[in-house]
């Protein structure tokens, strides 16, 4: 019989939070580049204000929730992307256990170039065939998650005054749209779900984006707070709806319950959040019924090498795309394959085929 893994995998958090931690944290998420003091001070002080992050204590229940349910068929781990346990590390623990199949699920449930690619380079084994679900937002228990607690602050809370429901999402380089990043529609996908549900007017809620970082390129907008600011007339209530997460951390404790948070004091508006999924039974419901969905999906053996690309790191073209959005930012994999066989016999990421399409460089 073959042995069978539910492979559960988040961003990762300090493993403490010295000074020294959050900067080994943050030299991670850079690729091994220590970021400038000053940038580690920003981050250390966020960490500092909110407590630390309970991100991992979250994840390791939801974790053991998930495998409460599934643990007759699947054997159900945890990694995370930039902190202890790396998921190569784990992918040797399973290959030591003797998995042959492994269902990946990322704990983000939209899928970017810019994070959950990110993931996949990471994974790769020659003993165990992979099956990686790319989204999973439209799970109706997550969506009905999200409506019922929205729910309750309106008419709990609103009581009948004015409000607006504000979906914030983390951003993403602009550079995205040009690639054709699927991320950007299904966030604006997810919140319009959302707002039919709730039976929202168009001037009741509104997308914005947030928790952008300094790795010079610029960011989708609107920022959320540069949204704010940039009203002239305000609602009585404001309820943030940070939808591209599903647990509590630094971008929903700091990014909103502290900076979104002072800046409605400052405008005399009522701030609101809806706690996240976190634990919660309908979010597990999700993700169980959402691994169920995709048992029947093709496993194969991974070489990240050939489909994924450093999301954050700028092309020696991006200058030139930034002035003229004229050339794909290319990974250089993708370049050395075109020129040992010709673009038109390159099996490449889906982003850069529908860039050069798009540029007339192949055909459809």
């Amino acid at each position: 019989m073959t042995k069978k893994a539910i492979l559960m995998m988040t961003f990762g958090s300090p493993e403490g939070y010295t000074f020294e931690d959050v900067a080994a944290f943050f030299t991670n998420i850079r690729r091994g580049v220590r970021p400038k003091d000053q940038e580690i001070q920003h981050l250390y002080d966020n960490y500092q204000l909110i407590g630390g992050s309970p991100l991992q204590e979250i994840t390791r229940e939801e974790v053991e929730l998930v495998g409460q349910v599934l643990s007759n068929e699947y054997a159900v781990y945890f990694a995370n992307k930039f902190s202890s346990p790396f998921i190569p590390d784990l992918i040797r623990q399973m290959e030591l256990d003797g998995i042959e199949e492994c269902i990946c699920l990322i704990l983000e449930p939209h899928y970017s170039f810019y994070s959950v690619m990110g993931y996949e380079k990471f994974i790769h084994s020659e003993k165990i065939r992979f099956n990686i679900i790319k989204d999973w937002y439209r799970s109706e228990d997550l969506l009905n998650f999200w409506v019922e607690e929205i729910r309750k602050i309106i008419d709990k809370q609103v009581k009948g005054e004015s409000f607006k429901v504000i979906f914030s999402a983390h951003s993403v380089p602009l550079l995205a749209l040009d690639f054709e990043d699927p991320y950007i529609d299904q966030i604006v996908d997810n919140a319009q779900m959302i707002a039919e549900r709730l039976g929202l007017s168009s001037s009741e809620y509104t997308n914005t984006w947030q928790s952008e970082s300094d790795i010079g390129l610029p960011w989708i907008k609107p920022d959320v707070l540069e949204y704010l600011r940039d009203q002239t007339v305000h609602p009585k209530h404001y309820i943030f709806v940070p939808i591209s997460f599903i647990s509590e951390h630094i971008e929903v404790l700091f990014d909103n319950d502290v900076e979104c948070q002072e800046l409605c004091q400052e405008l005399g508006v009522a701030y609101h959040r809806p706690p996240m999924p976190n634990a919660d039974p309908r979010l597990i419901a999700a993700i169980v019924t959402t691994i169920r969905k995709h048992e029947g999906d093709e496993f194969q053996y991974l070489y990240p090498e050939e489909t994924t690309f450093d999301e954050l790191a700028p092309s020696e073209t991006s200058s030139k795309i930034l002035k003229e959005i004229d050339e794909p930012q290319m990974p250089e994999f993708v370049k050395k394959l075109i020129e040992k066989k010709g673009i038109e016999n390159v099996k490449m990421p889906y982003f850069v085929k529908k860039m050069l399409e798009k540029k007339g460089r192949i055909k459809h």
